[in-house]
């Protein structure tokens, strides 16, 4: 009874649940806080770095008051000072390295962004496909407890009149309790991946539910593969892992830049003790021979050679990856025509017979569950083939969209 209780509440829980379709866990992952904020941050960074100055020190004013105080009686006692307004400006090019390090910075973040974008994107999409085969899954395991209990309690009757054995309705209610503990098992991966799915969608705490079929979009055709492959490079992670090795050098450039020649002028301003004004110019040079922003520059350099190699493994990780999604669509394409042209039809075909020739007294009730046994597990199996091969293909389509999306905006 208690298993009874627990299926009627993970029942009233499941039709309780909101249901998304594909497309709409695609749209909420777009819209999740993550992918928001990362949205914000280049765009934040990119208001600032387009209003950086061409000049790259402010203007000093100096001011030197003074009094003279004198102890003879000839002289006059009185308010003195300077007053110096002075400007420098640096001729190692500071203002266009600060300028082009900033531009690196944001397309980094721009990136960056992306690639957390296309992540929610592939983690929603997973998690829909997932929690539809189990929904699947579900559907069947319910249908085969239920035909499970019929088949048990004909058996049972069977056995009281003496018209089959005790060990056959033993077997039967076996059977009937490994339906419905299996009917226990999806619901609970079922409630499961509805959590998964409310977190990857970034909806409140609650398990949501599938609508809809499943995705098939339309993936290029097998010739144009191998070309395909050649462009992963232009994926997001990578290129942010290739766009961080490039700001880094701009970094690196511009601590060397703020350390290299500069030319400072001014002009001051003196009042002496005659009540006169002396006007000066100043003229100054600062010259690099001896501090050049090495010890600035040198963690920037670092990072860049770092981030370089990263780069360069990122693009052939993205390549071999791209490459076996491509293989995963072709297998799962293979396993699921095999399931639904030969092992589904087959099995299906021998639980009928085996269920005739039980009603006519010619097999055996152990044949007849080990049948549906078969057939049951070749549904299941069908369901989550569908799912694989579904999500194959929406791997490599939200990925090569990213790829069109990238190569569109470089040229």
């Amino acid at each position: 009874m208690p298993a009874i209780g627990s299926v009627l509440f993970a029942a009233a829980l499941a039709a309780s649940a909101d249901a998304l379709t594909f497309d709409e866990a695609l749209g909420l992952a777009e819209r999740a806080p993550s992918v928001e904020a990362a949205r914000a941050a280049t765009s934040a960074q990119r208001d600032l770095a387009s209003r950086i100055s061409s000049q790259t020190s402010n203007p000093l004013l100096t001011v030197e008051p003074g009094y003279r105080i004198s102890s003879s009686p000839t002289s006059t006692t009185r308010f003195e000072g300077t007053a110096t307004l002075s400007q420098s400006w640096n001729l190692a090019g500071l203002a266009s390295r600060r300028r082009e390090a900033a531009r690196g910075e944001g397309d980094q973040l721009d990136a960056e962004a992306r690639a957390t974008a296309l992540a929610r994107r592939l983690s929603a999409a997973q998690a829909w496909v997932d929690l539809w085969a189990a929904q699947a899954a579900l559907a069947d395991a319910r249908q085969e407890a239920e035909l499970a209990a019929d088949l048990a309690a004909r058996t049972g009757r069977a056995a009281e009149q003496a018209l089959l054995t005790r060990a056959d309705a033993a077997d039967a209610v076996t059977y009937r309790a490994e339906a419905r503990l299996l009917a226990l098992s999806v619901e609970g991966e079922t409630t499961d991946l509805g959590f998964r799915l409310a977190r990857e969608t970034a909806r409140p705490p609650a398990a949501l539910a599938t609508a809809g079929e499943l995705p098939s979009p339309t993936l290029p055709p097998p010739g144009e593969w191998a070309g395909l492959v050649a462009r992963a490079g232009a994926l997001p992670e990578v290129a942010a892992r290739r766009l961080t090795a490039r700001a880094e050098s701009a970094r690196a450039a511009e601590a060397r830049a703020a350390r290299g020649t500069a030319l400072t002028l001014g002009a001051a301003v003196q009042r002496d003790n005659l009540g006169e004004y002396v006007v000066f110019g100043q003229v100054g040079v600062s010259l690099p021979l001896f501090d050049r922003g090495e010890r600035e520059a040198a963690p920037f350099a670092a990072a860049a050679a770092r981030a370089q190699g990263e780069a360069e493994e990122a693009g052939r990780a993205a390549a071999a990856e791209l490459a076996r999604a491509f293989h995963e669509v072709e297998h799962t394409g293979e396993v699921l025509h095999e399931l639904e042209q030969g092992f589904l039809p087959a099995s299906a075909e021998a639980a009928r017979l085996r269920e005739v020739t039980f009603r006519a007294g010619d097999a055996t009730v152990l044949e007849v569950l080990v049948s549906r046994r078969s057939a049951a597990a070749a549904r299941a199996r069908l369901n989550r083939a569908r799912a694989a091969h579904a999500w194959a293909q929406v791997k490599v389509w939200l990925e090569l969209a990213e790829v069109a999306r990238a190569e569109g905006r470089a040229s």
